[in-house]
Parts: structure tokens; C-alpha cells; sequence
């Protein structure tokens, strides 16, 4: 039975640190960290851009800034390979689309982009860091509704 209040002491314990950690993180401000999203780009209002993100909830709208360090590119229909660190140290291969940088000019209404964003706390406007327009997706074969019966 002793055993049993020391162990609920040392959890209890163990609580109270990690609360107190928790309330020294709340004060300080977030500090700002890049996120990838796939939007729809809309259009540029000064040194925004305006992009729409398509979601299980509906759409919103994203509205983010650029300025000259800013990279705008495009993906190109030919793929190269890359050697990657993955987890552990152990080094792959990856197959993705080759890019090349584009204008802002070159960005077009209703594009498919991804674009990295630096997201600090809710008040202030994103900063865009990357956007790079997406190749078009193939057309997929044999969706839900093209379905042929079976012949038997």
C-alpha cells in the first residue's frame, strides 16, 4: 500500500512540472514556422495575394503577403530524382516534379498552388514565402460512377 501513495505522489508531481512548463510557453509569443497549403489562387490586392482553400468545412479565403523575397515558381511536366534524409539518417530516393521560376505576373486566376506561408499568431497577416503553381492533375480512369458491371 505504501507504494501506491508514493507513486501517486511522483504522478502528481509529475503533473504540476509539466503545468508549469505549459504556463511559461502561454506568455511568450508563437514563434512564426512555415506551413504548405494547396489553394486556389484568386488574385493580387496589392502586396497580397488572394487565394481560396477548399476543405470538408467549405471555402476561405487566405490572404497573405509578398514581397521581394517571395519565390514564385512552376512545375514542370519532367520529373527528376532527388536523394532525401529521411528518419533515422537513412538516405532515399524521391521522384517529384522538376520547377522553374516564374513572375508574379505569370500567376493566373484559378491555378492550383502550393504555397508557403510563415504563420506567426492570429493577428498578424501570413507572410508568403513560396508559392508554386501545381501541374495539372491526369484525368483518372474508371471513376465510382464509370464503373462496368461485372460479366458474370
Amino acid at each position: 500500500m505504501r507504494w501506491l501513495s508514493h507513486l501517486m505522489g511522483l504522478s502528481l508531481l509529475g503533473m504540476l512540472g509539466t503545468a508549469l512548463v505549459w504556463a511559461d510557453q502561454e506568455g511568450e509569443p508563437r514563434k512564426p514556422r512555415p506551413r504548405t497549403t494547396i489553394a486556389e489562387f484568386r488574385q493580387v490586392d496589392g502586396t497580397k495575394l488572394v487565394l481560396v482553400i477548399r476543405g470538408d468545412s467549405g471555402e476561405r479565403e487566405l490572404i497573405c503577403e509578398y514581397d521581394s523575397s517571395t519565390k514564385f515558381l512552376a512545375e514542370t511536366d519532367k520529373n527528376i530524382t532527388v536523394k532525401i534524409r529521411g528518419e533515422g539518417g537513412i538516405e532515399r530516393e524521391v521522384t517529384k516534379p522538376e520547377t522553374k521560376a516564374i513572375a508574379l505576373k505569370d500567376l493566373v486566376s484559378g491555378q492550383r498552388v502550393a504555397v508557403t506561408v510563415l504563420v506567426g499568431d492570429e493577428k498578424t497577416t501570413p507572410k508568403c514565402l513560396e508559392v508554386r503553381v501545381l501541374r495539372s492533375r491526369p484525368n483518372r480512369e474508371g471513376k465510382e460512377g464509370d464503373r462496368k458491371p461485372d460479366p458474370k
